[in-house]
């Protein structure tokens, strides 16, 4: 029983000791943020890392200063301290020593470099699949703040995107369509292949064949549609043999003739289309 009195002794002890250095850290912040004699944030130029310190910049405080790699310091002060409200020294200025920025050529890759770009840095290029160098160098060096050779250009030498056509999907390629690549044409449901290839293949830049065409066989093609009427509905394409598509006039509008619902029959579409006509409100079209 006593050892159990000493053990709850102990503990509370020590959440006391806590809880009081957790009002001494909150005190101490506190008066450092209430202080007036502290310091606005210390300028940094481009280049340049500040540490050592954080805001609020309190009287005596010392914050250190130092160039960013491939950047070299020209005049200033590494380390400053505030006192009665300003800071001591000069702002460290650091001067860039390194090669400009490469720009993005398009069609190629590059690897084995990343900014800021020192001396003795050195870029590698690769043209992408369907890519050809045509100029440039494919590995450019920084030397003295200045690159050795141009970047590798690269121009698209595979073949275009190929041909879209109605009541067809291409499977089997994608871009950049390099040469040998196959695509292929489907017809979708309720059609069929009219002219053209099922397969096209890029051959030096161009396609061989032509795209499929493709007419419908069977089912209708999109239901008539009349202003101010909304549709349609409960049916979508491709609108096979039997399909029923309802129709129902926009906000505003109030059905005048035709039929709200209609069913493809014999490649038709039955019925006449929905027509409404407008009697006020806030819909129109």
């Amino acid at each position: 029983m006593i050892r159990l009195q000493v053990q709850l002794a102990l503990v509370l002890i020590a959440a006391l000791v806590l809880q009081s250095e957790a009002w001494l850290w909150w005190s101490r912040r506190s008066s450092r943020r209430t202080s007036t004699s502290v310091c606005r944030r210390p300028p940094t130029g481009q280049g340049v890392v500040r540490k050592g310190c954080s805001w609020p910049y309190q009287e005596g405080e010392t914050c250190d200063f130092e160039c960013r790699d491939g950047y070299r310091r020209t005049s200033g002060d590494t380390s400053r301290d505030c006192n009665g409200g300003t800071w001591t020294g000069q702002p460290l200025v650091c001067e860039y020593t390194g090669c400009d920025r490469l720009p993005y050529i398009r069609g190629s890759s590059r690897t084995g470099c990343r900014w800021p770009y020192e001396n003795g840095d050195s870029c590698s290029y690769t043209c992408w699949n369907g890519y050809t160098a045509v100029s440039g160098d494919s590995v450019i060096t920084c030397n003295n703040r200045t690159w050795s050779g141009t970047p590798l250009i690269c121009v698209y030498t595979g073949c275009p995107r190929p041909s879209f056509t109605w009541y067809s999907t291409i499977q089997g390629c994608w871009w950049p369509y390099v040469n040998g690549e196959n695509c292929s044409y489907t017809c979708r449901d309720g059609y069929s292949a009219e002219s053209g290839n099922s397969t096209i293949t890029c051959v030096d830049g161009a396609w061989s064949g032509t795209p499929l065409q493709c007419r419908r066989t069977s089912g209708c093609d999109s239901p008539p549609r009349r202003f101010g009427s909304w549709g349609p509905k409960t049916c979508r394409s491709p609108y096979e043999e039997g399909e029923t598509c309802t129709f129902t006039c926009r906000r505003g509008y109030e059905q005048q003739s035709g039929n709200t619902s209609t069913t493809c029959t014999g490649g038709q579409w039955t019925g006449d289309p929905l027509v409404c006509t407008y009697t006020g409100g806030s819909w129109r079209g």
